[in-house]
């Protein structure tokens, strides 16, 4: 135990180190090299400042080349203060996994207002409410439309993750909506792998190991999900388990070249026409069930 600790430490110690020298790719990498080190140990929550890292690596890379420097410096701030949280928090074998994911949903709040554009800043407010519902509303459908993922062109998880991702950028949420939006992105990255180890020959998706492997995990995240209180070791489980996946999936494929026609920004993001699509269809819905008037 004492051992993988320690790596962590200096995995930890060597990505807050990047992200001072403001060298987000190296972040990335160091975030990844956190959640690999753990598939070594029986200790899954180790992992999870891995995964926040690789995020945060993302959002960071993003605001370097778009905001303007006084904002960046300010939103840097920010991340300082938060990593130097997350090392202590770490530092000890014991720590408490519902701080842990606190603190990380509390960084995320504080800097998604860094990363709306100038309409967006002035014209939308904080709306909780909303942004619940709405994120529910799309973990829903995620259980009512799953059959899509037998589709290979499919980009259905990525769908939800850009629709929450807005709602949440630019009018907040709770803890509830960061599990979400966590548990959806490690699906999404497991599936990218998936997709390809079990590939058949006309290019298409096994579709028993769909169910037999992908579903499974889809009813473990509705159920975490539509809990009334969520246990924040089940959140733990599930994200371990698809991490680790996703891990060993790297050791037989490596790095998975982008899809043709995406563009990477945070991750992989839709193409335009196809994500105004799916925003009009998703906005539409949720109009009606709430009764938005145009």
């Amino acid at each position: 135990m004492e051992g993988i600790l320690q790596t962590i430490r200096q995995d930890i110690e060597a990505a807050l180190r990047a992200f001072e020298r403001e060298d987000f790719e190296n972040l990335n990498i160091f975030a990844n090299r956190i959640m690999a080190d753990v598939v070594f140990s029986t200790e899954g929550k180790l992992a999870l400042p891995g995964f926040f890292l690789k995020n945060i690596a993302f959002v960071y890379g993003n605001l370097k080349t778009r905001a303007p420097a006084t904002s960046f410096s300010t939103a840097k701030s920010i991340g300082s203060r938060y990593l130097d949280s997350l090392g202590k928090l770490v530092a000890k074998s014991d720590f408490d996994e519902n701080r842990l994911w606190q603190e990380y949903h509390e960084f995320s709040d504080k800097i998604r207002k860094f990363q709306m554009n100038e309409f967006e800043e002035t014209s939308y407010k904080d709306n909780l409410d909303f942004t619940h519902h709405a994120i529910k509303w799309l973990i829903r459908y995620l259980d009512e439309k799953r059959d899509i993922l037998f589709d290979p062109n499919n980009v259905f998880l990525k769908g939800l993750l850009n629709e929450m991702d807005r709602i949440f950028r630019v009018h907040g949420g709770e803890l509830i909506d960061t599990y979400a939006i966590s548990l959806v992105t490690a699906l999404d990255g497991y599936y990218d792998y998936f997709r390809l180890a079990y590939k058949t020959p006309d290019a298409g998706i096994n579709q028993n190991k769909v169910k037999e492997i992908i579903f499974p995990f889809v009813d473990k995240i509705v159920n975490i999900l539509s809990s009334e209180e969520i246990n924040v070791s089940e959140v733990d489980g599930v994200l371990w388990e698809l991490i680790r996946g996703w891990r060993e999936f790297f050791i037989h494929y490596m790095e998975l070249r982008p899809r043709p026609g995406f563009v990477v920004e945070r991750g992989i993001e839709l193409p335009e026409e196809a994500k105004k699509r799916l925003t009009e269809t998703i906005t539409r819905a949720l109009e009606k069930e709430v009764g938005v008037k145009k």
